[in-house]
């Protein structure tokens, strides 16, 4: 016995058409990893306070090198951690 299946616009529609939003709530800071802010949240205060560098790496643009290597590359710019 095959079964019919909707067509995927359809099934969305029915899916979509019992969706309420949820009403907003507060709860602790520890219990919300996984949901979602109901507002945008802006901070205070820049932290660090002050210009930090979290990773140590070169960057580039590929498409300003050869297709092929090796290639030697010239070094542009610093920025020291801290």
């Amino acid at each position: 016995m095959a079964t019919e299946l909707l067509p995927f616009a359809e099934a969305r529609a029915r899916l979509l058409a019992e969706v309420r939003p949820l009403s907003p709530e507060r709860i602790a800071l520890a219990e919300g990893a996984g949901r979602v802010l109901a507002v945008n949240l802006v901070a205070l205060a820049a932290l660090p306070p002050f210009d930090n560098s979290a990773m140590d790496g070169y960057a580039l643009a590929t498409c300003d090198v050869p297709p092929s290597g090796p290639w030697t590359l010239r070094v542009v710019g610093e920025s020291s951690a801290g």
